[in-house]
């Protein structure tokens, strides 16, 4: 799969999550998966608001991350890097009103952005949940192992 088919099945894949697992490693070098909602997803950037004074903006700002995501049959893995934002236009611009509720105001200097640059990853698709029954109740007749799509989404 070249670069550009790979940024179409990664927008496939995330484009009806609105909320993924973001894990972090932590200063005692714990993994911590908290889930995060979407605001963003321009080309491999996904953008989240969250809180300077947090643990995703402390664990997650210009380190290695996670997010995970799975639906029926579609899990999603993905690895990148975290940068936290401060541009108060582009807060503004993804401000919505629960975002409001949650968080106050976008002017709010205490409020941030967190970018993902999305580096790599994979995902695991084995269709909707009948084909999935059907594939296991054929793997457990046959004994071979039940199909689905596998892939990356390396640049």
């Amino acid at each position: 799969m070249h670069h550009d088919e790979k940024q179409v099945k990664l927008d496939e894949l995330i484009k009806d999550h609105a909320t993924v697992m973001f894990t972090t490693v932590d200063p005692h070098g714990a993994l911590v998966s908290r889930p995060m909602t979407v605001q963003e997803v321009k080309g491999s950037v996904l953008t989240f608001v969250t809180q300077a004074d947090n643990d995703v903006a402390r664990d997650g700002g210009g380190k290695s991350v996670n997010l995970s995501l799975a639906d029926g049959g579609t899990y999603v893995s993905l690895a990148g890097t975290g940068r936290v934002d401060t541009d108060l236009a582009k807060k503004r611009e993804l401000w919505n009103r629960i975002n409001e509720a949650y968080a106050g105001d976008a002017e709010d200097p205490n409020n941030v952005l967190l970018e993902v640059t999305v580096e790599g990853g994979e995902y695991w698709d084995s269709g909707n949940a009948v084909a999935q029954l059907v594939g296991i109740a054929k793997a457990a007749v046959t004994g071979e192992a039940p199909t689905g799509k596998h892939g990356d989404v390396t640049a």
